[in-house]
């Protein structure tokens, strides 16, 4: 996509130059938040980070790393366009995902699809929804420079000029009940976890492990599998370089793909002599985040053997 400078913007929120604020891993329990008055509580979406430049004449759609994206599909980009009309320039930023027949949400329109056709709806087409965050800019104010709790009311005031069928207001949780009740939907929903922002932040691009501003609570699942099989040797030194797993369901064995990361180099060598010696007998507890549509490890970490 050719990229024009908007006249209208600064350097740092032209298409494609614009760091997105990234959250980092919380320091503290997430009652520490729910109960704290300058945080604000969002859910976190499972799709990908995207930030939206709305003029009257073009859409620019900008990655988190800054690389430029297609539009989603046509019907958004004709709403924002009409939107820009109407309202003028404005940036949102937020995250796109596409919904399946079930309503669960996928980073990828193949992953929905998936999950589509497992249940009989092959022909269905998985549909793109974004879903608001904030403004970075509107009504002709850089909102980078303001507090948050103004970007996400910002955002909420361009989110009601859209089609409520491709976009979503992402609810902001303010008081200590909304946030409490935050957190119970989306451990109960069996989602990733949660966003906390400090209301009164500026708006801080990229990411800075030391910062307080943005943070992430997950939600993790630890399950015991047996090693089925290991991979081949990459790194020197390395006795297998992930363990292919699966998990014993009512006396049946279901694969939950691989396992590559948190061992030390003693496990490593402790785990090879056991599969060597007896081959399906070894069994770790791994952490992750869930399991895939496809059955696999979210995100699995390896923890330890069980004795």
């Amino acid at each position: 996509m050719r990229l024009d400078n908007i006249s209208e913007l600064p350097s740092y929120l032209q298409p494609g130059c614009i760091q997105t604020m990234q959250a980092v891993d919380a320091p503290m329990e997430r009652s520490c938040y729910i109960n704290s008055p300058e945080y604000w509580g969002q859910a976190k979406r499972d799709g990908s980070r995207l930030i939206i430049i709305a003029t009257p004449n073009v859409v620019y759609y900008q990655s988190r790393s800054r690389k430029m994206k297609p539009q989603p599909c046509e019907e958004i980009n004709q709403v924002l366009q009409e939107a820009a009309i109407k309202l003028g320039i404005f940036i949102l930023d937020g995250e796109l995902y596409y919904r399946s027949v079930t309503g669960s949400e996928h980073r990828t329109p193949a992953q929905a699809a998936t999950i589509n056709a497992n249940r009989g709806a092959a022909k269905a087409i998985p549909k793109p929804i974004y879903a608001i965050f904030k403004a970075l800019w509107f009504s002709g104010k850089d909102l980078t420079i303001t507090m948050e709790a103004e970007r996400i009311a910002a955002g909420e005031k361009i989110g009601e000029c859209l089609r409520k069928d491709f976009f979503e207001i992402l609810p902001t949780a303010k008081s200590k009940e909304e946030k409490a009740e935050l957190a119970f939907k989306q451990e109960s929903e069996g989602r990733e976890g949660e966003i906390w922002v400090l209301k009164n932040c500026v708006y801080q691009g990229g990411k800075d492990k030391h910062s307080q501003a943005m943070l992430r609570t997950k939600y993790c699942l630890e399950l015991d599998l047996i090693i089925t099989d290991l991979t081949l040797i990459k790194g020197a030194g390395r006795p297998f370089s992930a363990a292919i797993v699966a998990q014993e369901v009512e006396d049946k064995l279901i694969p939950r793909g691989s396992v590559g990361v948190g061992f030390s180099l003693k496990n490593m060598k402790e785990i090879l002599r056991r599969h060597t010696a007896k081959p399906g007998s070894v069994k770790i507890t791994v952490r992750c985040l869930g399991v895939t549509e496809n059955g696999n490890l979210w995100h699995g970490r390896f923890i330890g053997l069980c004795e």
